[in-house]
Order: C-alpha cells, then structure tokens, then sequence
C-alpha cells in the first residue's frame, strides 16, 4: 500500500528527510532536489561542484538529492522523475529503489534523450519519492549486518561500487 500525506509529513517531521520541507509533500509522494554535486564522464574533471549543468543531447551525469533520507525498516521506497523533465527529454536511468532501511543521499542516473542542450539547476525539484508499505518487516534491512548494502550512508554523488 503506497503512503500518504499524512504519514509523509510525520516521516519527515521526525528526521526521515533532512532538511525537510512541507511544501515538496504531494498527495502520495515526496519531491527531492538535486544537489551541485555533478560527475559526468565526459567532461575534465569528471567531478565537480556547480550551480547548474548544461547536458548535451545524449549526455549522461550522475547527480545526487539534496535531501539526506532515512528509510524506515517496514517501508521500501520508489523513486520517481518529475514528469515534467520527462517531458523535456530527461531520463533518470535505472536505479531508483531504496530498500527498507537505507540511509542516505540518493545517486541519481540523468540523461538528455532531447536533440537540444538542457540546462539542469542544483536545487530543482527532480524526483518525487513513493513509499510502499511492506507487508512485514524485513528479517535483514538494507545496512544491517549480513545485507549486501553498499551505499549505505552515502553522501553526496557516488559512483558504483563494484567490489564484491
């Protein structure tokens, strides 16, 4: 069962998300920001900190949200692009699951499939966040000794983690 409004603002009121914002709750949903941490593998450096990112048709950059979340242990979450940036030919590729009990910032996979430049702005409004009630509690959350988490605690963008 999807969470709403309700138990959004109390999740948030209570440390779920920081910094928290009453205006980003939606109806089902919670909106993140994108932060001005950018590393893109095609430009030098690959890493950088700006106020904003001009992605170029068929561009890719790895991003992160502004926003710190803490997932809790009875609650998976999905993470959703904002449709109007769908609209604009921006794509968040792939990953956008949080599993109960993760803790962090969340890595964003954004790509222009337009045929003009798009200029992304730290701060924008990118995703919303939609969480799900688990029927039960995990035995092993994301974090707990014996997952195989590795992004637990993340901050800011990160790249994979490959070593298993």
């Amino acid at each position: 069962m999807i969470k709403p409004d309700r138990w959004i603002r109390t999740w948030g009121a209570q440390g779920g998300v920081e910094p928290f914002e009453p205006s980003q709750v939606n109806a089902a949903s919670y909106d993140v920001r994108v932060s001005e941490h950018w590393i893109c593998p095609t430009r030098d450096p690959e890493e950088f900190y700006a106020p904003e990112v001009k992605l170029f048709p068929g561009e890719v950059v790895l991003a992160s949200t502004l926003e710190h979340v803490r997932i809790p242990r009875g609650v998976a979450c999905d993470l959703k692009l904002k449709s109007t940036l769908g609209r604009l030919w921006i794509n968040h590729s792939l990953a956008g699951w949080c599993d109960p009990g993760f803790e962090g910032n969340i890595t964003l996979e954004l790509q222009n499939l337009g045929p003009q430049p798009f200029v992304l702005e730290a701060g924008r409004r990118i995703a919303q966040l939609i969480f799900i009630a688990m029927e039960s509690e995990p035995e092993i959350a994301y974090g707990e000794p014996g997952s195989s988490s590795h992004y637990q605690g993340q901050r800011g963008t990160t790249i994979a983690r490959t070593g298993d």
